[in-house]
């Protein structure tokens, strides 16, 4: 098998060491193992597709080969992001998790027993799943921390801050950001309402942390001043720390 999408580097500590070393796209593309993987089946699914859902009796392991995929909990008809699944990412069917794909996404799926032998044959496998598992970690572990400690605003204010870290782009005067999430999306993945998460974002533009580019273009103007945000005690007044100096964003455009 060979794959041309990129191995994602993890951020934690020994796992992203590990995962370097074995990716488990490289454990895929050696020809090796190519008998052995032939009892995994290649699953493509659209955009908005249901991967699994909560309540399902599988007993599957499926391996991320492209696109991105998101893992919530649903109650009383809302919904709440765990983590994304981006590729290399490894995951298994759970009674009360469900998966949809947020692009269209290719998956590697097989039995737990088929890649619970995998494990065995393959060392390299099991390394390469401990890096998937830290990524997977992290995650929960920042969710609970954001539930448990920080109010809605300072969970949307980490949100774009880890959006800058991870994908952000130096412009000037300041980090331009791309908003590939819809502002329901990112409601359930900080865990509020929709019209909280426009309000809290609205005002972090008119209080000038933040310039609005395009539709999907953010550019957040200065990374420290807006995690100071999160520091204060009193985050909803903003308007004493509004930028005084206006910004030209990426396209061209002014405050």
């Amino acid at each position: 098998m060979s794959f041309n999408d990129e191995a994602i580097t993890i951020h934690y500590g020994l796992c992203a060491a590990m995962s370097q070393c074995f990716s488990i796209f490289d454990i895929l593309e050696n020809p090796e193992h190519d008998s052995f993987f032939q009892s995994f089946a290649v699953r493509k699914i659209a955009e908005h597709g249901i991967v699994c859902d909560a309540g399902t009796t599988e007993n599957s392991i499926f391996i991320v080969l492209s696109g991105e995929l998101r893992v919530y909990l649903s109650c009383e008809g809302r919904e709440f992001t765990l983590f994304t699944l981006e590729p290399e990412a490894v995951f298994t069917t759970h009674a009360k998790m469900s998966v949809v794909a947020t692009k269209p996404s290719e998956i590697l799926v097989t039995s737990l027993r088929n890649f619970e032998n995998a494990l065995k044959t393959i060392p390299g496998l099991s390394v390469a799943i401990i890096g998937s598992m830290g990524r997977g970690l992290g995650s929960a572990v920042r969710i609970i921390e954001g539930l448990v400690f920080r109010d809605v605003k300072q969970r949307l204010i980490y949100f774009l801050l880890d959006l800058a870290n991870e994908r952000g782009c130096k412009v000037h005067g300041g980090v331009s950001i791309t908003m590939d999430y819809k502002i329901e999306e990112i409601a359930t993945l900080i865990g509020s309402s929709r019209q909280s998460t426009s309000l809290i974002l609205n005002e972090l533009i008119k209080s000038g942390y933040i310039l609005r580019v395009s539709r999907k273009q953010l550019v957040i103007r200065d990374l420290r001043r807006l995690k100071r945000l999160t520091e204060s005690e009193e985050l909803s007044d903003w308007e004493e720390e509004v930028c005084p100096i206006p910004l030209v964003g990426a396209a061209g455009r002014r405050n």
